[in-house]
């Protein structure tokens, strides 16, 4: 087990992220640093092609993006009276004369800091990034399926942040509690849980999970008739199941996780999500040089072309073996998951060796098979 200031340092020293800890063992002042904000991107994009909530209603799929908007929700609960939320029942409603159970929409928002209220999910203090980034999804279904669909999206969303974990034990779902809000305001039925990463030294929210069964009376007349399931002359209003990721403050969270491991130096990232998948590197005597440097420069294009994203400017060119040592294990500390190692023979034979991030193991494997090889990796 690494201790808090070993991790923060680690994550720091690696442009990931920095921190400061607090007088009492808390984590303040969390800023994502350049691989840290390019990390973000990646779950960003992996959010909008795969999270659970989404993956039986791909055909219903929106995508509603509002930057600088104010979140005008108070709790986990009044959400529904937002104008967010009515813009994105509108929103559906435009794209069809009729919309069956179930229907998902997804929102980005970026919410200045000044805006925060009690959407935000993290106890730790991230005050340094004056704009944050939301991630919104909103899942409509039959209010006799509400309940079951909100555990099964609990279970789901929970195995969708346990794919990126070097121990998935780490994730738990905590039981929200409205007993501070008075029960008025609370429609009938609404639940609540947080998804959170247990580490060593802190728990960490990465996703809030909440469900509402709406009322006709949250919602205006035309919304009304749109949703009402007509197929078997229904009139009632649906359930909606909505999750919120603070990305900024989960992003720190898997970044945190994946320094916790049994490697001294070693970051481990899911490799779908690693900023840099992949780094060419080259052992040699002296001899055959500019051909080296060539193959070298070819192998990165290759790659580069075939979708991988690579650590382009600090390929690794020395003659030292020792060196190449220490430049891989730089490399380990930026969770990269795998490195092309060429050497002379490689110019004769086409034979080059695969090492990974999380064995330090090598393989061999010819050049024509390394991008399709490399490919059906990431994509597993």
């Amino acid at each position: 087990m690494k201790q808090l200031k070993q991790v923060i340092e680690a994550l720091h020293s690696s442009q990931y992220l920095s921190a400061s800890i607090g007088s009492n063992g808390s984590i303040n002042n969390c800023k994502l640093l350049e691989n840290g904000i390019k990390y973000s991107e990646q779950l960003l994009l992996h959010w909008r092609r795969t999270h659970s909530l989404d993956k039986e209603v791909r055909n219903s799929f929106i995508d509603i993006i509002e930057d600088d908007a104010l979140v005008d929700s108070n709790n986990r609960s009044n959400f529904i009276f937002s104008k967010q939320f009515h813009d994105g029942i509108r929103h559906l409603c435009s794209k069809s004369a009729n919309q069956q159970y179930p229907a998902v929409w997804k929102t980005v928002q970026k919410i200045h800091a000044n805006h925060l209220n009690e959407v935000a999910l993290n106890h730790f203090d991230v005050s340094t990034t004056r704009i944050r980034t939301y991630l919104f999804t909103y899942y409509l279904t039959h209010p006799a399926k509400g309940v079951s669909d909100f555990f099964k999206a609990q279970r789901e969303c929970k195995i969708w942040w346990m794919r990126f974990s070097t121990d998935p034990s780490k994730y738990y779902l905590d039981p929200y509690k409205f007993s501070d809000i008075s029960e008025s305001t609370v429609p009938p039925g609404t639940q609540s849980i947080t998804i959170k990463s247990k580490l060593p030294y802190a728990t960490l929210d990465v996703e809030s999970i909440t469900l509402v069964p709406l009322l006709k009376t949250h919602l205006d007349e035309k919304i009304n008739a749109f949703l009402s399931n007509n197929t078997i002359g229904e009139d009632i209003a649906p359930a909606v199941i909505r999750s919120v990721i603070d990305l900024q403050a989960a992003t720190s969270a898997v970044l945190f996780d994946s320094v916790d491991n049994e490697h001294e130096s070693t970051l481990l990232l899911n490799r779908k999500l690693a900023p840099y998948q992949c780094v060419v590197a080259c052992c040699h005597q002296g001899n055959k040089l500019i051909d080296l440097e060539d193959l070298c420069l070819h192998i990165n294009n290759v790659l580069l072309r075939s979708g991988l994203r690579l650590k382009s400017e600090n390929m690794i060119f020395t003659q030292c073996f020792n060196k190449m040592e220490e430049e891989l294990y730089k490399c380990d500390s930026l969770g990269i998951p795998y490195a092309v190692i060429v050497n002379e023979s490689t110019l004769l034979n086409g034979l080059l060796k695969l090492r990974s991030r999380d064995t330090t193991l090598e393989e061999t494997i010819h050049i024509s098979d390394l991008p399709n090889y490399l490919l059906q990796i990431f994509s597993n």
